[in-house]
């Protein structure tokens, strides 16, 4: 009886053992993966490690392969940040991954606003980006890559900036703040152009409003000169000039011609006329350059039929862009 109890108690002890080195304390003795999808993958304008430069969705089976991320052990945040590993030690983390990316140094040719200490500040958009969880359908030698959950997502993936001083991470809301925050904003860097070591966990935990469901961590690795940042004074319409810019004949996005000009008319509202074709995408925009530009909320404005149309912009309380079939 004695030897059975000794047996007994000798294989408990080599389960209980077996339990820890499997990362039964948080994971960190084993790598996190996410089984449930085939890729964590990088999305945005900046540049790869290696110089490529990234991009949105629409990349390529080669790109995406590039810009997938590396599960890794709670243990392993250690080598790459002593405060983020201690940061996430206190969460219940069940996926974790990593990645070495490059901001600020290429011109994405379009800006973004974060907040840093209190105050309002402009950025290029290679300083934006998000992580897509991804599903794969293989048909031969082909892949196919489908994003199925987006971090930060505005119902389903709420995230919290675990490195403050490196990132910005927009609560949600519904709709713009008064910067303009809402749910379409993205994640940016906010430590200054460089390589950094991305750092993405998943929680156990449900994720909310109330309770983020994923924590994200920059490292500054190296810095690089790059893109500055703009502080984002009060803006002051009669500063400004405005003009119409877009796909239609007369202006090709202001790269084939010019953009239309608008006149005042009146405190705070420009109005400006142009011809369109059914279906031409445009956008009003200030001192032709995009630093501030105005549409349909996050979209380009549209029409239905060709015609003469009058584009009007209103600045009382949040630009407001009208447009009408001319009588």
């Amino acid at each position: 009886m004695k030897k059975l109890l000794v047996v007994l108690l000798a294989a408990a002890m080599v389960l209980s053992m077996a339990a820890c080195s499997a990362g039964g304390g948080g994971g960190a003795s084993k790598a996190l993966a996410d089984d449930g999808h085939a890729a964590w993958v990088a999305h945005g304008q900046y540049l790869l490690a290696d110089g490529t430069e990234n991009s949105w969705n629409g990349k390529d089976t080669e790109l995406y392969e590039k810009s997938a991320l590396t599960a890794i052990k709670l243990d392993d945040v250690k080598a790459i940040d002593e405060n983020l590993y201690n940061e996430l030690s206190k969460k219940d983390v069940k996926f974790l991954y990593t990645i070495d990316l490059i901001f600020g140094t290429n011109d994405a040719g379009w800006t973004t606003d974060f907040l840093k200490d209190g105050k309002l500040y402009r950025a290029n958009g290679s300083y934006a980006y998000k992580v897509a969880q991804c599903t794969v359908d293989v048909d031969g030698d082909n892949k196919v890559y489908a994003e199925d959950q987006w971090i930060s997502d505005p119902k389903t993936a709420h995230a919290e900036s675990l490195t403050p001083d490196t990132m910005f991470m927009p609560i949600w809301q519904e709709e713009p703040d008064e910067n303009g925050f809402s749910w379409a904003s993205n994640p940016v860097v906010t430590g200054g152009a460089g390589l950094y070591t991305l750092v993405i966990a998943q929680y156990k935990n449900a994720s909310s409003p109330e309770q983020a469901g994923y924590g994200i961590g920059l490292v500054l690795k190296e810095k690089k000169d790059g893109i500055e940042y703009e502080e984002v004074l009060e803006y002051v319409p009669a500063d400004h000039t405005y003009g119409i810019v877009g796909g239609f004949a007369a202006s090709g996005w202001g790269n084939d011609g010019a953009d239309v000009e608008m006149t005042a008319d009146g405190e705070n509202k420009w109005v400006g006329e142009v011809e369109l074709a059914a279906g031409d995408e445009f956008k009003v925009r200030a001192d032709s350059d995009w630093t501030y530009s105005w549409g349909d909320g996050e979209n380009n404005l549209t029409v239905d039929a060709d015609g003469t149309y009058i584009v009007t912009i209103t600045f009382d309380g949040e630009p407001k862009v009208t447009v009408e079939p001319k009588e």
